[in-house]
Parts: structure tokens; C-alpha cells; sequence
């Protein structure tokens, strides 16, 4: 019992899965890595970008 006499609440299977949902860990640390990997390769992505507008720009689509 807690000081109020109440019972302590103890975390339930819900608010545990809730909290690893939530947590702001995961999504962090696959940010990270995709930048990681866009700074890698981004010659090759500059360029992918490029073509794509060249290429939509050029079939008439603008």
C-alpha cells in the first residue's frame, strides 16, 4: 500500500506495451541510420533526384 492507503498500482500489460511503442528510442536510432546512409550515398542520390525531375519535367507532366 502506498502512503495514501491506497494500493500501488503496478504497470499493466497494456501500458507496458504502450510505453515500448511510445518510446522515442526506436524511431530515433532509425533516423540516425538513414541519415548515416543518405550521407553515404548521396552522389548517387543528388543525382536519382535529378533525373527524376529531368525526366518528369521533360515528359510533359509539369
Amino acid at each position: 500500500m502506498g502512503r495514501s492507503g491506497r494500493p500501488v498500482a503496478r504497470p499493466s500489460g497494456a501500458r507496458a506495451v504502450r510505453t515500448l511503442l511510445t518510446d522515442p528510442v526506436l524511431p530515433v536510432a532509425a533516423l540516425a541510420i538513414a541519415a548515416i546512409a543518405a550521407a553515404l550515398y548521396a552522389p548517387m542520390l543528388t543525382w536519382a533526384i535529378t533525373g527524376g525531375l529531368a525526366g518528369y519535367s521533360l515528359s510533359g507532366s509539369v
